[in-house]
């Protein structure tokens, strides 16, 4: 499965990185035409970024989940925009994850990936 990243400090493509061989950038990619797992970021005090909204408009029969890095010392802001996804554009939020993710959400994703690569 695809595993379609946006990341501004580089956190959230070395997570991406961690998962698979068939990543690619919301900046690299207009269009897809098979399904992904969408990595993000929130901004401000828990945005959607600009250009992962564009993508999602773009692609939203493509994008099957979405994880989301943060930092928890936002509190009720910390991954906000995996929410926000999941309620404006009723796509999955499977994971807030710290940084780059511990082991366990690392294991988590990849197990997301298998179970639903068949899709």
């Amino acid at each position: 499965m695809l595993v379609v990243y946006d990341s501004l400090t580089g956190l959230v493509k070395k997570t991406a990185m961690k998962l698979s061989d068939n990543i690619k950038s919301v900046k690299e990619v207009q269009y897809i035409a098979e399904p992904c797992l969408l990595l993000t970021r929130s901004i401000g005090f828990g945005n959607i970024p600009d250009t992962t909204r564009k993508f999602i408009e773009d692609n939203q029969s493509f994008v099957k989940a979405v994880a989301v890095s943060g930092n928890k010392n936002w509190g009720t802001n910390y991954g906000a925009a995996g929410d926000k996804i999941q309620a404006e554009y009723h796509i999955p939020l499977i994971l807030k994850f710290e940084a780059v993710g511990l082991k366990e959400d690392i294991e988590l994703l990849k197990r997301w990936i298998k179970e639903n690569s068949h899709e």
